[in-house]
């Protein structure tokens, strides 16, 4: 008798692509909620500043001065909510080309914050000496790695350790950079979903932060990887691209 194989497909694009389409529906609804936030005080402040006006307070100047005081800090909260759409919809300016970018001063520049001990979480850094010049933008990778150890430091508690790491890549013409920490993990069935935009300003490293990481490390041409065992702790690998000293500039489009 013949044998045979029975193969079975499951297409699951309309449901990954449901799947994103909520997903950005529940950021949009958390941010119309953050901008709302500021809005009220901001508006309230007026208010109080219009009648004391009106009513020819005494302490007039002393109102006019703490409301303005707390109106501008919710107009800069306003102001953090646009600058992380914006570098979220559009990383990198177009007068920013990518450049040649020597790993080892940003990992300097971003351990001065992060270098002593913080809340118990210990930063240390294992670079290679000598590794060549990688594709990217000073300004972002600062800000990428600056995420990622934020994450680890969140997610750490008394005695974690964090190891910022540099080496020549697996595949040719590329540079690895690792953040790995022995933290508390990820939860495997939240892993798969950990880049996806969720936005809240109550976490300076989580929700968008993760979703700006990986559009701006795309941007560079790169790629970005995320390992996590609950209890063990998470190893986050970002893999560039050498920068080709042959070239003035490396545009996006190139990449």
């Amino acid at each position: 008798s013949r044998r045979g194989v029975v193969i079975a497909l499951d297409d699951v694009t309309d449901e990954l692509r449901a799947e994103r389409v909520l997903a950005w529906g529940e950021m949009a609804r958390q941010v119309a909620h953050e901008v709302k936030n500021p809005l009220t005080p901001i508006k309230l402040s007026i208010q109080h500043v219009r009648r004391a006006w009106e009513d020819e307070r005494p302490d007039f100047e002393e109102i006019l001065v703490r409301n303005a005081d707390a109106m501008l800090g919710e107009i800069d909260r306003l102001a953090e909510i646009a600058q992380s759409f914006s570098r979220f919809g559009a990383p990198g300016a177009p007068d920013m080309p990518l450049t040649g970018v020597v790993l080892q001063d940003v990992v300097e520049e971003v351990m001065v914050l992060y270098g002593g001990a913080s809340s118990g979480v210990i930063f240390s850094q294992e670079i290679r000496q000598g590794l060549p010049l990688v594709v990217a933008r000073s300004a972002e990778l600062k800000e990428v790695l600056g995420n990622l150890l934020e994450n680890a430091r969140v997610a750490g508690g008394e005695g974690t350790s964090v190891v910022i790491s540099a080496y020549r890549g697996v595949i040719p013409g590329t540079v690895t950079l690792q953040v790995t920490d022995n933290g508390s993990g990820i939860p495997e069935d939240v892993l798969p979903r950990i880049f996806e935009p969720q936005f809240s300003t109550r976490s300076k490293g989580a929700g968008l932060g993760l979703a700006i990481v990986q559009r701006v490390v795309r941007a560079w041409g790169g790629s970005i990887e995320v390992e996590s065992q609950v209890g063990l702790g998470t190893t986050v690998t970002v893999t560039l691209r050498l920068w080709d000293s042959t070239q003035n500039v490396v545009s996006e489009s190139e990449s």
